[in-house]
């Protein structure tokens, strides 16, 4: 592009209500330098921005709400009058290409957007959608960016997709990673609680109670095992509950949320993943990045995220929905399908066994060699990853692809 030609108007159509991954990506990926001359404009259906990435957004890019016109809240009822006020703030900012983030939005037929348009994958097809709805929307996308390989199969198997859909596995955001020179493969300590790990929000979908349960399981064979849980959510109260339950006060602690995790990787162990559903699992990826071997599902992204006797264990989930709720007696995921790798299919999500997973972790705890060689890759595939400047440079390129002739 030379520099008489104006920049390429990228519109984002992004939920930026709450802070999440897909939330913080945007953010940061507004503020990584573009290959291109490059304006970028922000449009959601919401009136205000989360205050921790509202700053960055604000500074970056012109913000615009559908549910607005002129200052006026546009009546929900009937449906078409927010997607015919989008449609016009969209013919406002007047862009090349329109990016959708992790969202499928109500599209009528009878509207027409003015350039191409592009949707990010990030996990919102696990959910349940309108099957009208998302065969609208798809109708009208060019083409389709995944965070993983998982990803994009769920999005050809449950939505039939037929565009093309370039994968860019997810990374690590600045700041996250350690500075390589404080990491070194670790060695298990002697004399000293073994020491289990977790990260996320307390929510249903990612069974820290299986964790509890695992740390139950070890000490019942003798094992001197902690477990530290680091997150907040709706589930908290039900996991003190279980701790309390089983005598785990003490052994199991919920740490709340952390603004620097160096501290929780440096004191854990063994990262445990107890999710039933990931889109990839990215904190897989930064406890690897500390030299923290994982145990995980073998289900969706977490092999992408989780060399399989490499840099960890995956392990095939096998409780029923059942035998789960039986078994933790706390809320059950809510999600009907979950992508598994091993045989290329959609099918109804399963949950690791406590006893299994007390077994995996045993395997490392035994083999201080193999454990050692684990953290040892982990660092080294960590490093060889892309890091969030190249994923940055990945999305602007498949974006370049779709881009009008300047």
């Amino acid at each position: 592009m030379s520099a008489t030609q104006k920049p390429c108007r990228i519109l984002h159509l992004v939920n930026v209500r709450t802070v999440g991954g897909v939330e913080r990506m945007f953010a940061d990926f507004l503020a990584h330098p573009p290959p291109f001359s490059v304006r970028h404009f922000t449009l959601a259906n919401h009136y205000a921005i989360a205050s921790a990435i509202a700053p960055a957004i604000l500074r970056l890019s012109p913000f615009f709400c559908s549910r607005l016109f002129s200052g006026f809240p546009v009546p929900r009822w009937p449906r078409t009058w927010r997607a015919a006020n989008r449609e016009r703030l969209i013919r406002k900012a007047q862009p090349d290409l329109i990016l959708v983030w992790n969202q499928f939005i109500d599209a009528p037929s009878s509207l027409c957007w003015p350039c191409p348009m592009l949707y990010y994958e990030h996990g919102g097809a696990w959910y349940p959608h309108d099957s009208a709805l998302a065969d609208a929307f798809f109708r009208r996308v060019d083409g389709v960016i995944s965070v993983s390989q998982a990803a994009k199969r769920m999005l050809q198997l449950k939505y039939q997709l037929t565009q093309s859909v370039d994968v860019c596995l997810n990374a690590l955001r600045p700041g996250v990673l350690p500075e390589k020179k404080t990491v070194a493969p670790r060695v298990l300590k002697e004399n000293k609680p073994l020491v289990l790990g977790s990260a996320g929000r307390l929510v249903p979908l990612k069974c820290f109670d299986l964790l509890v349960l695992t740390v139950k399981a070890l000490r019942a064979r003798g094992i001197d095992a902690e477990a530290i849980i680091a997150g907040t959510g709706s589930e908290q109260a039900a996991l003190e509950a279980l701790i309390a339950k089983h005598g785990l006060q003490g052994k199991v602690h919920l740490i709340g949320l952390l603004d620097d995790m160096a501290a929780f990787y440096k004191e854990i162990d063994i990262y445990v993943s107890t999710s039933m559903h990931e889109a990839f699992g990215l904190t897989c990826v930064e406890a690897a990045a500390w030299g923290v071997p994982v145990i995980a599902a073998a289900v969706d992204g977490l092999p992408e995220a989780v060399r399989d006797g490499v840099t960890g264990i995956c392990l095939t989930p096998t409780l029923s929905r059942e035998a789960y709720q039986a078994l933790t007696e706390t809320s059950m995921p809510a999600f009907p399908l979950v992508y598994w790798p091993n045989t290329d299919e959609l099918a109804p999500p399963k949950m690791l066994d406590p006893e299994m997973l007390a077994e995996a972790v045993l395997q490392l705890a035994n083999a201080p060699d193999r454990y050692h060689q684990m953290s040892a890759q982990a660092i080294a595939d960590v490093s060889a990853r892309g890091d969030f400047d190249a994923l940055c440079d990945d999305l602007y390129r498949v974006m370049a692809r779709y881009l009008p002739e300047r």
